[in-house]
Formats: C-alpha cells, sequence, structure tokens
C-alpha cells in the first residue's frame, strides 16, 4: 500500500511541473463535482461506465455576490458492447443574473460518440467526438452603461450604446481521448475546436477560445479479488485525482481524493496553482477548498459539494453549491455476467473514475 501511494505522490508531482507554464483565460464554466458530468469533462468518456448513465446537474457560483452565475446540466450515455462504441447527448445551460433579470444565457446542445480500442488485455483507449451547437442571448437591456449615470445617480434614460444582435447561434465541436486500466486513467480533451465567433456585431471577430482539458486518477481498492470473485471491489476504494483546464489567458488545476465506503462517498480538493504567479503578488494563486459528499442508494447516486473560497472573496461572497444525480442503467445484464465469468484482470470497457 505505501508503495502505491509513493507513486501517486511523484506522479502528481512531475504532472504538475509539466503544467507549470501553461496560461489561459476562462470563459466556459467549471464543476467541482468533475466526474458527476462526463461528457462535459471529456467526451471520450462516452459509453465508458459498463452500462447506461443518466446525470443531473446544478451548480450556483457565488451566491452572496450580487451577480452570481448558475449551471444546469443533463446527459445521457451507453455503450453498445458489441460494436465497441459510445453514443451519449447532453444538455447544458448557464445563466449569469442579477435583481433586475438575467444578463447572459447561454444554452447548448451536443451528441457524442465514441470508440473504445482495446490495447492489450489490460488496457482500453477511448476515443470521443462531440458535435452540436449553442445559443448565447445576452439581457442588454439589464446592464447599466456609464451614460445612464449622472452626479444625482442612475438617469433612468436609455443608453446611446447599441449591440447588433443580442443573441447568437453557432456550432461546436469538441474532441477528447482517455486511456486507462483497472485502476487508472488519464485523458485529454479539447473544446470549441472551431472556436466559432461569438461577437454581438454584424462586423467584428470575438471568437470563443478553445478550452484545453487534463484529466487522471489512480485508485487504491480497499478489498480485494479472491478466486477470480470480484464481488464489492469498487466498492471500497480512495481514489487521487487531478483536473486541470486552461481557456484564453487563464488556467485552474484541481487536485483532490475521494473515498468510496459504500454507500458513502466523501472527497476534498484544493483548487489553485500556487506555483504560478498571480495577478494581485500578495496572494496566492489559488480558488477554493471543495468539501463532497455523496450517497449511493442501489441505482442513484446523489452528491452534493460546498466551495469555501480562499482566493480573495469573503466567505459570504464566494461560497459556491453543487448538486448532481446519477442513474445507472440496467441494458446489458447479460453482457456483463459474461464478463465477470472470465479470468481475474480480463478486458473491461468500464473506466474507473469515480461517480462524482
Amino acid at each position: 500500500m505505501r508503495k502505491q501511494i509513493t507513486k501517486v505522490i511523484h506522479f502528481f508531482f512531475w504532472l504538475t511541473l509539466l503544467l507549470y507554464n501553461q496560461y489561459s483565460h476562462a470563459q466556459d464554466a467549471h464543476l467541482s463535482q468533475y466526474y458527476a458530468a462526463p461528457l462535459y469533462l471529456n467526451p471520450a468518456l462516452v459509453g465508458t461506465a459498463g452500462d447506461g448513465r443518466a446525470n443531473i446537474n446544478y451548480r450556483n457560483q457565488w451566491v452572496g455576490l450580487p451577480s452570481n452565475y448558475s449551471t444546469f446540466l443533463a446527459s445521457f450515455d451507453t455503450p453498445i458492447p458489441k460494436k465497441n462504441i459510445g453514443v451519449g447527448v447532453s444538455l447544458h445551460q448557464d445563466v449569469l443574473a442579477q435583481n433586475s433579470g438575467a444578463v447572459m444565457d447561454r444554452f447548448i446542445f451536443n451528441a457524442t460518440g465514441g470508440y473504445k480500442l482495446q490495447i492489450t488485455n489490460k488496457y482500453q483507449l477511448s476515443f470521443g467526438l462531440q458535435l452540436g451547437f449553442e445559443q448565447s442571448s445576452l439581457g442588454f437591456y439589464h446592464l447599466l452603461f456609464g451614460d445612464q449615470i449622472d452626479d444625482d445617480g442612475i438617469t433612468g434614460n436609455p443608453t446611446g450604446d447599441r449591440v447588433d444582435r443580442d443573441s447568437r447561434i453557432y456550432p461546436d465541436i469538441s474532441a477528447g481521448t482517455m486511456f486507462y486500466g483497472k485502476d487508472f486513467w488519464v485523458g485529454v480533451s479539447f473544446f470549441h475546436i472551431n472556436q466559432p465567433n461569438i461577437s454581438r456585431y454584424e462586423v467584428g471577430q470575438d471568437n470563443l477560445p478553445l478550452r484545453f482539458s487534463m484529466n487522471a486518477g489512480y485508485r487504491i481498492p480497499l478489498t480485494y479479488r479472491w478466486h477470480g470473485t470480484i464481488g464489492n471491489y469498487d466498492d471500497r476504494t480512495v481514489s487521487f485525482m487531478m483536473h486541470y483546464q486552461s481557456q484564453g489567458r487563464k488556467d485552474q488545476l484541481s487536485t483532490g481524493v475521494n473515498l468510496n465506503y459504500h454507500p458513502i462517498i466523501l472527497g476534498l480538493w484544493y483548487r489553485g496553482l500556487i506555483i504560478k504567479d498571480n495577478e494581485h503578488p500578495s496572494q496566492f494563486n489559488q480558488d477554493a477548498i471543495v468539501i463532497m459528499s455523496g450517497v449511493q442508494l442501489k441505482r442513484f447516486t446523489i452528491g452534493y459539494s460546498y466551495d469555501h473560497p480562499i482566493g480573495g472573496l469573503s466567505v459570504s461572497e464566494g461560497n459556491s453549491h453543487e448538486l448532481s444525480l446519477r442513474y445507472d442503467m440496467n441494458f446489458y445484464p447479460d453482457y456483463r455476467k459474461k464478463k465477470k465469468k472470465g479470468k481475474v484482470g480480463v478486458p473491461t470497457d468500464k473506466c474507473p473514475i469515480p461517480n462524482l
């Protein structure tokens, strides 16, 4: 056990050094329960749960600020085992709102397809392609501009500023790959590969930046197979994980550990990149400590996470809450039974990522 943990520490140390010089600017919403939204994390995760699954996610970010950000996601994906492919669909909505109403509304629909390639009896390589469209709407008349304010306060007059259109629809292309075995995974993904023009003006260019994501993890079982049986092998594990993403000129690194002791799931994550210089020299480049909990009830997994801000915002301003719900289908019971009858170490199409 001690030898395994030492390998995990070395893995994350070198991976962090590798990512040191990455810079980007974030435009997409981020989640704390990354693995509870698999198609949003990496298209290559489509159909890698061993059976069908449905996920619902809700995040309310910075609840103490006058304008806060909420995200809603819903997805479904399933493998088609005999074809080594996976298919899925997802819906995603972001809303930036203030007291006067929604300032920005973004709706995304994606269809995802993937293919799983067996490398050896122990390793799989999964590819995923995501195609869809996005519609972004701007609540222009809920905004306040400089020419609507004078020495006496808000004038109530309309602004002289204008945009050509409040809403835009544009195509979106994303892709990813995932390499995994019985107890580890590592994957990369690229979102907005086509970098669509999201400008509000008929003449002008404002491209949505490409988002790069990398996630990896190592799972240590707390129970072991005996005499070829698998029993509750997946029910008691501890997973060490990381997630890195960059977009534009900003980047973000999250590292954490999850304990799955069926039916309870507990997790603790740190979001920050302290080895990178901060815009404020007197502060560390960090964002939040994430406390995560969940419970598995038969086919349901319910998760909750709380973000405790440590990057400059006060607790009353910058705390965030996130809920997730997962339901595991039973489309292929005979296929899974057939897999279990083989020898220990036979290939599986199930990626060992956690539920949250």
